[in-house]
């Protein structure tokens, strides 16, 4: 399932875990979040769950084979869109947050507000920004 959103980070600046990230969120927003786990044939990803109005699912990525070519990618397409120091900010990263609806039946939209508050906050909390893959756009937190 393609990620509707993704918030790049660099490992080696941002040494957090993915209860770090549920209790931050837990205390800035006023969403329920949750430790939960996907449990694949070979594997179970953690994740944290967000009660927003469609409730989403938050997990790293961080797969040396592909993600740091695709933050590359990533950082390219930035090129004149973002602040230059952005751009620098996205050639270091070599992991990512995504963030993917959390029932399969239903659409997660970056745009909402409850979406995006959660969005902004997780870009704080990495002190990164959002790539959002649903509408093609770059959501960067204020202050």
């Amino acid at each position: 399932m393609l990620a509707a959103a993704c918030i790049p980070y660099d490992p080696e600046e941002q040494d957090f875990t993915l209860e770090d990230l549920r209790e931050h969120l837990a205390t800035s927003l006023p969403y329920e979040c949750a430790l939960t786990e996907w449990e694949g044939f070979s594997e179970t990803i953690p994740q944290v769950r967000v009660a927003t109005a469609v409730p989403l699912i938050i997990q790293i990525e961080d797969d040396p084979e592909y993600v740091p070519e695709e933050m590359a990618g990533l950082a390219e397409e930035a090129e004149g869109v973002l602040a230059e120091d952005w751009v620098q900010h996205l050639r270091r990263c070599t992991a990512r947050l995504d963030v993917t609806e959390a029932d399969e039946e239903t659409e997660l939209d970056p745009t909402q507000p409850d979406v995006e508050a959660v969005l902004i906050e997780i870009a704080r909390f990495v002190d990164g920004l959002v790539h959002d893959n649903v509408n093609g756009e770059w959501l960067v937190p204020e202050g």
